[in-house]
């Protein structure tokens, strides 16, 4: 089973970004995603201009910039979507990610924890807290 380049967890060959790292998995024979990434994180942007308060916008830039590998970015607006929606488990996880992109690993535990309070059993939280630990 072939590895993140980035965080080397396991992935799937149908994988297109790590599940532990959001890492983008450049597979050979494939162009990179950047500039469709950054003409989303150009549209997303203008939609919150727009409607500050979406939080759906906000949580799909926040993976844009996640993707991108600009976690403080991330950052930003996963904050804000876990403001506007504190029950969002997914938020607290990528939240969680990027803190750790960030090597601040106590914000990222706070994040991963929230998720994991908010959704027990849900395996991908657990994924992410068991490399939290590592």
């Amino acid at each position: 089973m072939p590895n993140c380049p980035k965080c080397a967890a396991e992935v799937t060959a149908e994988d297109n970004f790590c599940r532990v790292c959001g890492a983008f998995l450049h597979r050979q024979g494939q162009r990179p995603r950047s500039n469709t990434v950054q003409q989303l994180i150009s549209e997303y942007r203008q939609a919150i201009a727009d409607n500050p308060d979406d939080e759906s916008t906000r949580y799909s830039l926040g993976l844009a910039y996640l993707y991108e590998g600009q976690p403080a970015a991330a950052v930003e607006q996963l904050v804000e979507v876990t403001r506007l929606v504190p029950d969002f488990g997914d938020a607290y996880a990528k939240l969680a990610i990027a803190f750790s992109q960030m090597r601040n690993y106590s914000q990222a535990q706070q994040a991963i924890d929230q998720a994991r309070k908010l959704q027990p059993h849900n395996e991908e939280y657990h994924r992410i807290a068991q490399r939290l630990e590592q």
